[in-house]
C-alpha cells in the first residue's frame, strides 16, 4: 500500500465529523486543556502543531479516541523518522505491550484493556485501516523493523478477534 492510499483508507473509515462527547476522562490540568481544544471539533481540524504537542491520544475516552486517533495517524505519517514523537507515540498506544503475569498469575493486562475498550466502537474498517497504518509504519519508518518490530505482530488483529476470519 502507498502513502497516498493509506492516506485515502484513513480518511474514508474515520469520518470527520464533529465530536460533541467527552474527549477525557478526568478533570487534571492536562486533560481539562485537551478537553477546551477538541470538543466539538472534527479530527481534521486539529492544528499540526497542537497533535504535535500533545503527541498522542492517551488520555481520550473511548469516544474521543475513535474521533480524534485519525489525526494522530495522518499526522504520524507526516514523518517516519527516528525523530517522530506522534508516529512512535501513536504506534505504543496502539500495540500494548504482552501481558505479563504478577506473582499471583494473574495477567497484568491494563494496557491491553485500555485499547480494547477503545476499539470496541470502531468498524472493522477503521480496526482495517488501523492495522493497514501500524504495518506501513513498520514497514517504512526509519528502522521500523527494529525499533517497532517487536510492537507489531505480523498478522495480529487489534480488535482481539482471529487475524484469518474475513
Amino acid at each position: 500500500m502507498t502513502d497516498p492510499e493509506l492516506r485515502d483508507q484513513i480518511r474514508q473509515t474515520f469520518p470527520a465529523v464533529r465530536f460533541d462527547g467527552r474527549v477525557t476522562s478526568c478533570d487534571c490540568a492536562e486533560c481539562t486543556d485537551i478537553e477546551r481544544e477538541l470538543r466539538h471539533r472534527r479530527w481534521d481540524e486539529i492544528s499540526v502543531a497542537y497533535l504535535d504537542f500533545t503527541c498522542t491520544p492517551t488520555l481520550f475516552t473511548p469516544g474521543g479516541f475513535q474521533a480524534f486517533l485519525p489525526a494522530y495517524m495522518l499526522r504520524g505519517l507526516d514523518d517516519l523518522s527516528e525523530d517522530s514523537v506522534v508516529a512512535e507515540f501513536t504506534l505504543y498506544i496502539l500495540c500494548p505491550p504482552v501481558p505479563e503475569e504478577d506473582d499471583d498469575g494473574n495477567l497484568l493486562s491494563r494496557d491491553v484493556k485500555y485499547l480494547l475498550e477503545r476499539v470496541s466502537l470502531m468498524s472493522p474498517a477503521q480496526t482495517q485501516a488501523i492495522r493497514a497504518f501500524l504495518t506501513f509504519v513498520q514497514e517504512n519508518a526509519c528502522d521500523g523493523e527494529k525499533r517497532f518490530g517487536r510492537f507489531i505482530t505480523p498478522g495480529s488483529n487489534i480488535s482481539g478477534a482471529d487475524s484469518t476470519a474475513p
